[in-house]
Parts: C-alpha cells; sequence; structure tokens
C-alpha cells in the first residue's frame, strides 16, 4: 500500500481508534463492547508485491488492524472475548496481566481500556521507549523487567517469568497468556488463515511467516491445511542475539507451547540475520511501505522460498506499522548497504 492510500486508512481508522478511546458506545454491555472490537478487527487488504524466479508474493497489510496497527489487534479481541464467555471478566476488581515486547500490549492494553478492564503489561527491558510509551498511553500499568532476570538468563523471557509470578501471587490477578492460549491460534484459525483463502481464490502454495508466539504461523497453517494439505507452511525465525522486535530465536529463548503442541504443521524453518531484516526492511521503507523489521524479516524470507521452489504463491504479512523500530531503523540506515533484492 502505497503512503497516499495509507494516509486515507490511517484517517479512516482514526475514527474508529476515537470511537474506542472515547469509551462510549449506546450500550454499557461488554459482550457488545467485544462485538465491536471483532467487527473493527481483521478484513486486512492482500496485495501482489513481487515476482521471484516466476512466483507470485503475497502479502497481507496486517497495519490496517486499528488498535495497535497490528496483526496483535486478532489475539487481543479474541482471547478477551473467550474470557467473557468464561465469565472470568465478571470478577470484580479483576487485573489483567500479560507479557509483552510490543504490539500484543497495545492491542490488550488499548482493548481493555475500551472494555473498562484494568491491565498491566509486563515488558523486557530491552524494549525501547517508542513502545513503552505506545502501551502507557492505553492506560495499563508498564512494568520493566532487569536483564537477568529469567533463569535462563535471556531478557526475552524475563517478562513472562515476571508475569507468573505476580500472577501467582495475587488472587485478584488473570493471566490470560497469550504465549499458550488457544484463542490465540483461533483468532487466526478463523479470520487471518480465511481471509487468504479466499483473497487468493484458494490458490495459495505457500505461507512464509516469522514465529513469535506461534499463533498466527499455526492458526493460519491449521486452517489452510484443511483446505489443501499440499500447501507448504514455513516459519521463519531471526538469528541469536537479534533486534527484531516480536519474534524469537528458539534456540535462544523458551519455546512457547503453541510451537511444543503444533510442530508438525510447520514444514519447514528459515533463519534470517539482523543484517538481511533491517536492509529489508529499509528497501520497503524506499518502496512506500513504512512497516517494521518483522515485515522485512518475512518478505526477504518469502524471497527465499520463492527462489527455493518454482510455481508457487507465496503468501506473507507485514504485521506491522514501523513505529516500534522507528529508531533501531534509523541507526541501521546511517551504516547501510545497497543490497541486490532482485
Amino acid at each position: 500500500m502505497r503512503f497516499e492510500c495509507w494516509l486515507v486508512n490511517v484517517f479512516v481508522q482514526t475514527k474508529k481508534l476515537a470511537q474506542i478511546q472515547s469509551g462510549k458506545l449506546a450500550t454499557n454491555s461488554i459482550s457488545e463492547k467485544i462485538s465491536f472490537l471483532r467487527s473493527i478487527v481483521g478484513n486486512t487488504p492482500l496485495i501482489e508485491i513481487d515476482k521471484t524466479n516466476g512466483n507470485a508474493i503475497f502479502t497481507k497489510l496486517e497495519y490496517y488492524n486499528p488498535l495497535s496497527h497490528s496483526v496483535k489487534d486478532r489475539p487481543a479481541v479474541y482471547m478477551f472475548e473467550n474470557a467473557i464467555k468464561k465469565r472470568i471478566i465478571e470478577i470484580k476488581d479483576s487485573i489483567f496481566i500479560e507479557a509483552s515486547s510490543g504490539n500484543f500490549g497495545i492491542a490488550y492494553g488499548l482493548a481493555g481500556r475500551f472494555l473498562g478492564l484494568k491491565t498491566i503489561i509486563v515488558i523486557p527491558s530491552v524494549v525501547g521507549k517508542t513502545t513503552y510509551d505506545r502501551i502507557k498511553k492505553t492506560g495499563a500499568m508498564v512494568e520493566k523487567t532487569p536483564d537477568g532476570y529469567c533463569p535462563r538468563r535471556n531478557e526475552r523471557d524475563g517478562a513472562i517469568v515476571k508475569v507468573k509470578d505476580l500472577w501467582l501471587q495475587n488472587p485478584k490477578m488473570e493471566y490470560l497468556n497469550q504465549y499458550n492460549n488457544p484463542n490465540n491460534i483461533r483468532a487466526h484459525y478463523e479470520t487471518t488463515g480465511p481471509e487468504i483463502w479466499n483473497q487468493t481464490n484458494g490458490k495459495v502454495e505457500a505461507v512464509v511467516l516469522g514465529a513469535g508466539t506461534g499463533g498466527s504461523i499455526i492458526g493460519i497453517s491449521k486452517y489452510l491445511k484443511q483446505m489443501n494439505p499440499k500447501i507448504k507452511c514455513v516459519a521463519v525465525q531471526p538469528q541469536e542475539n537479534h533486534h527484531v522486535q516480536g519474534l524469537r530465536n528458539y534456540n535462544e529463548s523458551l519455546e512457547p507451547e503453541i510451537i511444543q503442541k503444533n510442530r508438525k504443521l510447520i514444514d519447514e524453518w528459515i533463519e534470517v540475520s539482523d543484517k538481511e531484516a533491517f536492509r529489508t526492511t529499509e528497501y520497503l521503507w524506499r518502496k512506500g511501505f513504512f512497516v517494521g523489521t518483522s515485515s522485512g524479516l518475512n518478505y526477504i524470507a518469502s524471497k527465499m522460498i520463492a527462489r527455493k521452489y518454482k510455481n508457487l504463491n507465496v503468501v506473507t504479512l507485514f504485521p506491522d506499522l514501523g513505529l516500534n523500530s522507528f529508531k533501531l531503523m534509523q541507526e541501521q540506515i546511517i551504516n547501510r548497504i545497497k543490497v541486490n533484492y532482485n
């Protein structure tokens, strides 16, 4: 989506966001509020972005989601919806606590505010000021974990450990746990997967996605493989000691239970270096796509798959806008080296 079209979309989505931030609807029913959130999240555009080795590469523009401008709106809303159905949310004075390194915390905090719920987001200390400020502005309480908090000596897991500790200590806290919540998978199984199938008229042969919690790659793969078992599902992870926010290298961090329980749905794994992810993100910026570094990672991995195989329609996601990655990208661009992307 070119910059001019993106601006038009931002105007439309800002009007929707104003409704959410005001907290005012015709009804105070929490179930109707969650239905409203469901109505404005998802159904994002899919566009053809490239042709490589005779293969078409398509991407879904997940920054069209209006809460966090990211794919994380989908599981956040689904997880709250399930909590409502289970009547967890009817417990007076409950506090909903989650671990996040960025977009999920923004989506969760803003959805919680709209629903009238108290939320706490625990983030690792490596998270930048921009992301911290965006989460804070949702109305959620934000706590940081110091480096080394996790027993595995990895700061990306420290937030999860702290959340579990706080949850066990306080009976008023509810931990929905995006890393092991079936509604994280269900959000993509019921929305993103069917959208991809319908938008490609069933002509998708491969899906290439970065893996963080695993919800998107597992949910989408589960749906698409039911429609066509021959569809190739490729999971992408960044290098060890990476700087791609929101994703994980499972050699250095704890593998989420969502991945552990559903590895059979993943046909192939690819690892992408920071260098490749950041330079490709810069390339996308110059093409008019102001996206985050996970989009660069997804795109370059899709091109790798397109070069490796023939006669494939490859689909990926641009998970978010470049707001959280902006400062880090600036540092990378200073020393950029031109790369041949063709």
